[in-house]
């Protein structure tokens, strides 16, 4: 009887190796850097992406994405962060933030957004802090950390201005300085009147405090519709970029989970004065943003070319419609103009900055310049209504004059 052969300690590491060297292999082969939108995205390990309200930053040649974990029944909630090289292959760095420590405190912190504070080294996580038990709606509040993928410690949370409370933040960052982009309730007669102006606000040289309130305007506290369309104010999910000198700042309806139309302003100064609103353009034609609610523009600055990505929130898990949670879309310029391009299948180049189109027959081609990008499915308008909700923030249905009484809930 022959007997077989031990397998040695050393040749069992050898097969080891080996196998990890394989697989490496196989899930390089699996990253083709290919952004296909109209599906659920996942993860190098195959789980399910879950990041929404959330913002990009680049640190050398690798993108952070780090956004809320909007799961149904996600709770105790979470913050996520995501790691890629192409914008295409993304892998799950850690849960930056969980309803632990001082952050239990919170009933949830929304649109969180990524800061690199040169003046520290450290790293700074902006969101709207919720705390039913300490106060109403929303405060701008501050995570810090010296790693970008570490567990963040809490640091403050703050009113943007007196005792006024903010609906949707996000950050834009000019080299040393930095400012908080937030939707701002307002209290006047005793009555509180939500998502009313846009404002924008810096930061201290830390990145960790509210040093002075820059802009405030696109309001509408009047609820005068004849004078001021309820699309031109109340707009939430803003961000701002700066293209050729020029500020363009991009918002979403206030139409909840729903999707809605984008709209920009633009300026040459933060502090304005800033344009009236204006449609963003979608070729082809789309009414409400291919079924998304904008969430903030990346941009990327290649060797050849800068690019500009769309990206967007579709929040199908709660409004059953469309397929997926998010979709990155080519932005691109048609002189001063932008206009927003379907493409369900794309790739870039985060080196050159080069976008490029996969069509039907497998073909691809450049996009910069194409027009004739045809391969959208059928939109239809966002449904009218205002109703919103958010995990651990007050159900409110906000209309024109705002909402007075509004009690905080957290979800069961």
């Amino acid at each position: 009887m022959n007997t077989p052969p031990l397998v040695t300690p050393c040749r069992a590491g050898r097969v080891t190796v080996v196998l990890a060297a394989f697989l490496t292999a196989l899930s390089a082969l699996a990253e083709d850097g290919i952004i296909r939108n109209d599906t659920v995205w996942h993860d190098a390990a195959g789980r399910e992406i879950w990041c929404n309200g959330g913002h990009i930053i680049q640190r050398g040649e690798v993108f952070y994405w780090i956004g809320y974990d909007t799961g149904p029944g996600r709770w105790p909630w979470r913050v996520n962060l995501y790691s890629s090289r192409n914008l295409g292959d993304w892998k799950f760095e850690n849960t930056v933030i969980r309803m632990e420590g001082q952050f239990a405190n919170l009933g949830w912190a929304g649109r969180p957004a990524l800061l690199h504070c040169r003046t520290t080294g450290r790293y700074v996580i902006v969101f709207e802090a919720d705390s039913p038990r300490q106060w109403k709606r929303h405060k701008v509040g501050f995570a810090v950390c010296d790693r970008i993928d570490g567990t963040y410690e809490f640091e403050n949370a703050e009113s943007p201005e007196g005792t006024r409370s903010t609906g949707d933040q996000s950050v834009y960052q000019e080299g040393d300085r930095a400012y908080v982009i937030a939707t701002l309730d307002k209290d006047i007669g005793g009555k509180k009147y939500l998502n009313q102006s846009l404002a924008i606000f810096e930061l201290s040289k830390d990145f960790l405090r509210i040093e002075r309130k820059v802009f405030e305007g696109f309001d509408n506290v009047s609820g005068d519709r004849n004078g001021v369309p309820r699309d031109h104010s109340s707009r939430e999910a803003s961000h701002i970029i700066n293209v050729g000198g020029v500020y363009y700042w991009f918002s979403s309806a206030l139409v909840g989970w729903n999707s809605s139309a984008t709209m920009f302003a633009t300026a040459t100064n933060l502090a304005g004065p800033w344009s009236e609103l204006k449609l963003l353009r979608t070729d082809p034609s789309s009414s409400d943003s291919y079924s998304t609610q904008h969430d903030f523009v990346l941009t990327v600055a290649g060797s050849e070319v800068t690019t500009h990505v769309y990206v967007g929130d579709r929040y199908s898990q709660w409004t059953q419609r469309g397929s997926g949670r998010n979709l990155f879309l080519p932005l691109v310029w048609q002189g001063s103009e932008p206009v927003l391009r379907w493409c369900k299948t794309w790739s870039i180049d985060t080196a050159t900055g080069r976008l490029t189109a996969a069509n039907g027959d497998g073909a691809d081609r450049l996009i910069h310049d194409a027009a004739d990008l045809r391969q959208a499915p059928p939109f239809r308008d966002a449904p009218a209504g205002d109703l919103r909700w958010e995990p651990g923030s007050p159900a409110r249905i906000a209309g024109a004059e705002g909402l007075a009484d509004s009690l905080p809930q957290s979800p069961e």
